[in-house]
């Protein structure tokens, strides 16, 4: 799985491998701290990599129901949980595009119709890293 890789701005850590907070474009994110962010302080600028990790529960109908409105965006949960909303640009494997992130294989499928559907995915966690 690729990282993607954005500016953030740290807020917040329970810790290492616990959650934290960060925030990108202007949203606050909660993701696994895999940072070092209980070293930094409040406010400190850093490159991260986000990596969504795909929850394996959804179901097909529910996937291609879940973003009516054709967004790319994330909705928060609960805790590093979000749904993922965005457009498939390919499959074999699959990639869509949520705006802040790419995610790759959130679910399995070799049919070329479902390049440029608007789908959301949940994602079961969203991992943070330093680029």
């Amino acid at each position: 799985m690729t990282a993607s890789i954005v500016a953030a701005t740290f807020i917040a850590s329970e810790g290492e491998y616990l959650e934290a907070v960060i925030e990108v474009g202007g949203q606050r994110l909660h993701v696994m701290d895999e940072f070092g962010g209980a070293q930094m302080a409040a406010g400190t600028q850093f490159q991260a990599g986000l990596s969504p990790m795909p929850s394996e529960r959804d179901d097909w109908d529910a996937i291609f129901r879940a973003n009516p409105v054709r967004e790319k965006r994330l909705l928060r949960l609960d805790g590093w949980r979000y749904l993922a909303l965005g457009v498939v640009t390919q499959v074999d494997p699959v990639i869509c595009d949520c705006g802040l992130l790419q995610v790759e294989n959130p679910f399995t499928t070799h049919d070329v119709r479902c390049v440029g559907a608007y789908v959301g995915v949940t994602l079961a966690r969203l991992d943070a890293c330093l680029a």
